[in-house]
């Protein structure tokens, strides 16, 4: 709840004073109608009334009502806002932390649930923040100042008090009832999201598959457990509605059977108007109290789901970053392109060994570095530790002679150019795909963008769409085929001139013509550049400057393709598989 109000400014604070403010107005003016109702009975009891007697309070309570709404309505507006100012630095918080997350601190979250917290839970954070502040603040008031506006009468208040122990032991069975499920509530939501993400992005598996029924199945299973939780809460809490009512009206009831009793039992008839008048009063000043009670008791029972909400969000904004910011923004000595790796380790969170192991090799600029080796041998973590995807566990990796972590996170990445594994584009343009691609506070022009395109040979693809560069892009570039994502994204690195190019088996999906012109493009426009591929066919990699063979995370092999048919068994094997002796040789 604190870190909740942090989020509060001067305004938000000088808001929630007004509200108060007229929260408190509003009480005084409701209490004040029974009153005003006590003046005309009054009169009447004295048989002096008349119409101009009758005339002032009647409008006296006309006056407080619409003040009291008015009241309600300011204070209303008052606490929304408050509502919307927290809600809305929670939100940008929670996206700004997000951002900044490592794939560690990633591998901590599920999408779905990353996606339920920056949106439902914020939602019901704000629900019971308008709701629940309003009634938190608002009914004490109106309980203690009709407890005290009641009067002395011992039967009425034993009375008034017992039907409050009654509500309150309900609220409790109740509580006690939906508080467990209430709470997990929104771990069903993340579910229902998981298995509606897997449908949308695995459409094309289901399709081929025709797994429409598995999918209706679990999707099914996920909904259900939602519904009759949710279906159990509400109902549980909607039990509470008519011996609410009947709780209200029975105590009405038995205010006036006990005040009929006490008339009954007077003599002195001026006595007998007193009581009369009196019990009116009461049973006004007891209904709002009784009121008062519900509504805080209704709102404790919104509490638990709200406190899942709110401690969800933070731990979203109080997770720690495994990586933090170092304070230099350029290499050691002006080096530019230089990668030095000096026997780096590194595990995953959680896992049992190292995924590489003792990983030492250096390249300098200008120089292209190709990695090779069987599926998990870590080609793809090593990749990883350059841009500080994730930190190295043991040893160091300098980046132009400076360790990765003493950079600006910034720093350190706009003298990259990634292409990862598993091609992505944006939801845009083609323009705007490619332009992302830019160092930071920069924008490309239009002919650097085309230039980017036609190195890494998109340009013809994208001039035969329509809209040329203006084209649409969908979400994730599922409106185009895997060979066009794989070429969009070269070209983005390649839109930013970087130091460094990292190709993480970045030119699996481009037949053999199109990797063999674009690579000599790519020689041509960034011959100054340093590049590291990573590839999975001899013939992209063997003539590149220095050649690393991993194999079950270790480094097997360091050399040319040459001396590594001579000295490495690892790679003869991957390159005899691949071509004949004479293609290898």
């Amino acid at each position: 709840m604190g870190r909740m109000l942090s989020f509060m400014k001067v305004k938000d604070w000088l808001l929630f004073i007004l509200f108060v403010f007229f929260v408190l107005i509003q009480v005084m003016l409701s209490l004040s109608l029974p009153e005003n109702l006590t003046a005309i009975t009054s009169a009447l009891k004295l048989g002096n009334a008349d119409m101009s007697t009758l005339i002032m309070p009647g409008i006296a309570m006309i006056i407080c009502a619409v003040g009291s709404v008015v009241s309600a309505i300011i204070g209303g507006v008052c606490i929304a806002r408050i509502s919307a100012s927290i809600v809305m630095r929670m939100r940008e918080a929670t996206v700004e932390k997000i951002i900044s997350f490592s794939l560690a601190e990633m591998s901590g979250f599920s999408s779905s649930s990353l996606i339920t917290r920056s949106t439902n839970d914020i939602m019901q954070i704000q629900m019971f923040t308008t709701m629940g502040t309003q009634v938190m603040v608002q009914c004490p008031m109106l309980a203690i100042f009709a407890i005290l506006k009641m009067g002395s009468n011992t039967t009425w208040l034993i009375a008034a008090a017992l039907m409050v122990v009654f509500i309150i032991l309900l609220h409790v069975v109740v509580i006690i009832l939906v508080q467990k499920k209430s709470m997990l509530v929104q771990k069903l939501v993340d579910n229902v999201n998981r298995v509606t993400r897997e449908h949308v992005s695995g459409m094309r598996v289901v399709h081929a598959y025709n797994g429409y029924t598995f999918q209706e199945k679990q999707f099914d299973k996920v909904n259900d457990d939602l519904t009759k939780t949710s279906l159990f809460v509400n109902r549980s809490v909607g039990v509470l509605s008519p011996f609410l009512s009947m709780a209200i009206n029975a105590l009405s009831l038995i205010i006036y059977l006990l005040g009929a009793v006490m008339i009954n039992d007077t003599v002195d008839s001026g006595e007998r108007l007193t009581l009369f008048s009196d019990m009116i009063v009461f049973s006004s000043y007891a209904l709002q109290a009784m009121g008062a009670f519900v509504f805080m008791l209704l709102a404790v029972i919104m509490l638990p789901r709200f406190l899942v909400s709110l401690k969800r969000v933070n731990e979203i904004i109080n997770a720690k970053n495994s990586i933090e910011d170092g304070k230099f923004e350029s290499g050691a000595n002006g080096m530019v392109g230089s990668i030095e790796f000096r026997n780096v380790s590194f595990a995953y969170p959680g896992a049992s060994g190292n995924a590489i192991s003792d990983i030492s090799f250096k390249v300098e600029r200008g120089m292209t570095l190709a990695i090779i080796g069987s599926t998990g041998s870590g080609k793809t973590t090593l990749m990883n530790l350059i841009p500080r995807l994730y930190d190295a566990t043991e040893g160091v990796i300098l980046v132009d002679g400076r360790d990765v972590r003493d950079y600006k996170i910034w720093a350190l990445r706009d003298k990259i150019g990634y292409v990862p594994q598993k091609s992505f584009l944006f939801a845009g343009t083609i323009a705007s795909n490619i332009d992302y691609g830019q160092k930071s506070g920069l924008q490309a022009t239009l002919n650097e963008i085309k230039k980017a395109a036609e190195v890494g040979q998109s340009k013809e693809f994208i001039e035969n769409k329509e809209g040329n560069y203006q084209a649409k892009v969908e979400e994730g570039g599922t409106n185009f085929s895997g060979g066009q994502r794989q070429r969009l994204t070269i070209s983005r690195a390649i839109c930013r001139d970087p130091e460094i190019y990292l190709f993480d088996d970045s030119f699996s999906a481009l037949d053999f013509k199109t990797d063999s012109v674009l690579r000599k493009q790519l020689r041509s426009s960034a011959k100054d550049s340093t590049q590291i591929i990573v590839g999975q066919r001899i013939g992209s990699i063997k003539n590149a400057d220095m050649i690393l063979v991993l194999d079950k995370g270790r480094l097997v092999g360091q050399g040319k393709h040459e001396e590594l048919l001579k000295t490495c068994d690892v790679y003869r094997e991957i390159a005899l598989s691949q071509l004949s002796s004479e293609e290898a040789v």
